[in-house]
């Protein structure tokens, strides 16, 4: 089991505390589907490894879709549709979308993306709730049971023989090529930004949700990364609700075979880079190769730390939410799911790791949150790495 971090080489810069974006919250509270997700606080864990409190956002149970992906893919979409339909994207409510003349215009336009699985079952959901359609590719390596999931949902998906950055390629090319068609994805580039952004804000409602669930300011928060557009989401929310001295230290967290941005702060030049060839890991809602444009600049400002870890180590986190310390909360946590609670139960429980562990100034007055952002997506594998031990 291995662990890398390294300390962010970049200044470190943020603006003043201002609100989390109210336009988000007002339209999923307008959601009829719209639930909070649980917290769940491991107060046995925490006192076993001499922390304050770890705290899980389960988005495994997010919308019936076991991910958080929906919270950036229905807020965007949303806004696409309403620009196209003359409503005011800053006071748009779900009825509005629902009118009869909304839903003739939605039902005119298609919307492509691409996705290791989660993301693509999001905007298939989104679709259908908005009377639009979705058409998904997924690139080689991803499994049928995510690719049924997002056809069980209407929106046909097929999985190519193309690398992630290639198939985002081939997928903006047909969106291209449709005349009622638009790219709807979750990383930017130079030319697109405008809906990424849009599905950055909506994954902000999960932070507004948990600060006002926990007792207390978290001290410290783990962002799982894959392009970046999450963690960007959840730092940009923490930016706007809380004043600057009581932001966490914020840690992101890669896979170690993919890890774009950790790759990226240790050339320290300010600039994203690459992860070059055809990685894989089991944290397939991870494995992307390039910084988001707009993620990066967000990650690069403000992550105290970078963090890689190897798929073994996300394997047990599986297994230590699933199998908790006395009466916790058990927790159905995906590959990648899991995968930032895995980095910091390996950090605190490995004596290995004792030097990171000070680094990170994890201590008894530590208060640590971390996200669960998917569950048992696929469930054959799931099962597999639970009884793996037994």
């Amino acid at each position: 089991m291995t662990l890398q971090m390294q300390k962010s080489p970049f200044t470190y810069r943020v603006r003043g505390g201002q609100v989390i974006n109210t336009d988000v919250i007002r339209f999923y509270r307008s959601v009829p589907s719209y639930q909070v997700t649980p917290l769940y606080r491991l107060t046995n864990l925490a006192h076993q490894y001499g922390v304050g409190e770890i705290s899980v956002k389960d988005e495994g149970q997010r919308f019936g879709l076991e991910a958080f992906k929906g919270t950036g893919g229905l807020y965007a979409m949303a806004q696409y549709i309403a620009s196209k339909a003359g409503l005011d994207p800053q006071n748009l409510t779900y009825d509005q979308l629902q009118t009869p003349a909304v839903r003739k215009l939605a039902d005119q336009i298609t919307f492509y993306t691409v996705t290791d699985g989660n993301h693509g079952r999001g905007i298939a959901w989104a679709a259908k709730q908005l009377g639009t359609h979705a058409v998904v590719n997924m690139p080689r390596g991803s499994q049928q049971v995510r690719a049924q999931h997002i056809r069980d949902l209407g929106a046909p998906c097929q999985i190519t023989d193309l690398n992630y950055d290639q198939v985002v390629k081939f997928t903006s090319d047909q969106a291209d090529r449709d005349p009622h068609g638009i790219l709807i994805q979750d990383m930017a580039w130079d030319d697109y930004r405008t809906i990424p952004t849009d599905i950055a804000d909506g994954y902000s409602i999960m932070a507004d949700e948990f600060l006002h669930q926990l007792d207390q300011v978290p001290t410290h928060i783990f962002l799982q990364a894959g392009v970046g557009q999450f963690s960007a989401g959840m730092i940009n929310a923490l930016i706007d609700a809380l004043p600057q001295d009581q932001l966490p230290t914020i840690t992101i967290v890669e896979p170690a075979a993919v890890a774009c941005y950790y790759l990226s702060a240790e050339q320290a030049d300010g600039r994203p880079h690459t992860v070059p060839g055809s990685p894989q890991t089991i944290m397939a809602g991870l494995n992307c190769q390039t910084p988001s444009a707009i993620s990066w600049p967000v990650i690069r400002d403000t992550a105290r730390f970078y963090g890689t870890l190897t798929d073994d180590v996300s394997a047990k986190g599986m297994r230590q939410l699933a199998n908790p310390a006395g009466n916790d909360h058990a927790i159905v946590a995906g590959e990648s799911g899991a995968a930032a609670f895995a980095f910091v139960n390996e950090v605190l429980s490995n004596p290995d790791y004792r030097d990171l562990r000070n680094t990170l100034g994890l201590d008894e007055d530590s208060q640590i949150i971390v996200i669960n952002t998917e569950g048992a997506t696929d469930p054959v594998n799931y099962q597999r790495i639970i009884n793996a031990n037994k």
